[in-house]
């Protein structure tokens, strides 16, 4: 596989690259008192819009029509694939773990409670354990601080972003989650930024090395950013407002990118698909194998990364489908990889998550199957998602399933106090800012 390929599977979007780590000052900020379950935190963000149906209740085609049922997340769940009317090639499960499921605790029903059900609130809502109204695509900050400000901020000893890392696929708002406009937080307690299919695409290429046309958007930021730096450019880089970097961390992620195009050149980079097969790369799995080689190198406490190719499901079920099978297939390569290292290995709690499931009706679009099309236009299904905890033994609980429809387990505003209960910040939280609650029925 050429170099060349891998970059046009991953020209996916518009650029983006790492944005510049937040080092707090030198000092003690809070004292934490509660003691850490694990170590290390990665938390998937199973995003693009999943409906339960074809997720956990294992339904397959039976909403369109047909008679067959099956799970296509192998890797995620317990359960036996469709056995006829397949659309696609199924990938065999990673071998030697059993389904995610059985290697934690599946929170069968959660409830999206409150707001719109779209992409950006979703994640929004994930990110910072409040629920909100902001519209879709704003690229603005979001007003309560995000699961990175509070590690940071309330870590003992204080934590460098090199330590916290936020991986997206697809642009538009989401680099705006890495931080708050809350004025008691703010971007010196921001993560690491990375879209990896942006950098490695044919146009991530392009942009790094040529003069390229923008659209008016573009420009407008390019104007902002050439304000800021015409503004500082006599003073030292120390001593710009917010963002800062020792030289150390400047140096070491400068070698980490290098290291991962030279991967590319020649063809080393191990990649989230059956036998490293570049062909068979989406934009999601890209972002999961850049996932990787961030927790390989650094194995930072606290990782955000998210899937969305799955927002295919507007106009092509079939491609959903796919897409879905795909992602859970990353997932599994994923974890699996995660027991490989010498750190993270029995360290590390996974939590994964839809930012919001999708309409019980379809929209009135068919694809090349005859297949109807979901929207999310927060109707009572597109409220209904998924949260599982995958984790060692002796930390959390094994092969457990918890709600029902009509009794759901937890809210999609649960997982940033969770988090904060495993890296054992969250009592040091100020009252008020989460009003969710520590999944605790998930830890031994």
């Amino acid at each position: 596989m050429k170099r060349r390929h891998f970059l046009k599977k991953a020209a996916l979007g518009t650029m983006a690259g790492v944005t510049a780590p937040y080092i707090l000052p030198a000092g003690r900020l809070f004292a934490a008192t509660g003691a850490r379950v694990a170590n290390h935190v990665v938390f998937v963000l199973f995003a693009g819009g999943i409906r339960q149906q074809e997720s956990v209740d294992q339904q397959y085609l039976a909403n369109q029509g047909l008679p067959t049922q099956g799970n296509i997340m192998l890797n995620m769940l317990e359960g036996a694939a469709p056995s006829s009317n397949l659309l696609f090639n199924l990938w065999s499960p990673i071998g030697g773990q059993s389904p995610l499921s059985q290697q934690g605790t599946l929170f069968k029903e959660v409830r999206y409670s409150e707001g719109p059900t779209g992409h950006f609130n979703g994640h929004t809502v994930a990110m910072t354990g409040r629920y909100t109204e902001t519209g879709l695509n704003l690229n603005v900050n979001p007003t309560w601080p995000t699961i990175f400000e509070y590690y940071r901020k309330h870590s003992d000893p204080a934590k460098s972003a090199i330590n916290a890392w936020w991986i997206s696929e697809g642009l538009g708002p989401y680099p705006s989650l890495n931080y708050s406009s809350n004025p008691s937080y703010g971007p010196q307690y921001g993560a690491n930024y990375l879209r990896p299919a942006s950098i490695l695409g044919d146009a991530g290429q392009s942009q790094f090395s040529n003069a390229v046309s923008y659209q008016p958007d573009d420009v407008s930021r390019i104007n902002k950013v050439k304000a800021l730096l015409d503004k500082n450019f006599m003073r030292d880089a120390d001593d710009l407002p917010g963002i800062q970097n020792t030289a150390e961390n400047r140096e070491a992620i400068k070698n980490f990118k290098l290291d991962i195009l030279n991967s590319v050149s020649t063809n080393q980079l191990e990649v989230a698909t059956p036998n490293s097969d570049y062909n068979l790369l989406t934009g999601d799995l890209i972002n999961v194998s850049a996932a990787w080689q961030v927790l390989d190198r650094f194995a930072p406490e606290l990782t955000v990364i998210n899937t969305t190719n799955l927002d295919i499901c507007h106009d092509n079920f079939t491609l959903y489908l796919d897409f879905l099978h795909r992602a859970d297939y990353g997932i599994g390569w994923l974890w699996n990889k995660i027991q490989s290292h010498p750190i993270l290995a029995n360290d590390t709690i996974m939590i994964c998550m839809p930012e919001h499931g999708r309409n019980l009706a379809s929209n009135n679009l068919t694809d090349q199957n005859g297949l109807g099309a979901y929207d999310h236009t927060s109707d009572e299904n597109s409220r209904r998602l998924f949260t599982m905890i995958v984790g060692p033994s002796d930390k959390v609980q094994q092969n457990q399933t918890l709600g029902t429809p009509g009794n759901p387990a937890a809210e999609s505003i649960d997982v940033i106090p969770t988090i904060a209960h495993i890296l054992g910040f969250h009592d040091d939280i100020p009252a008020g800012f989460l009003p969710g609650r520590v999944l605790e029925e998930a830890f031994v």
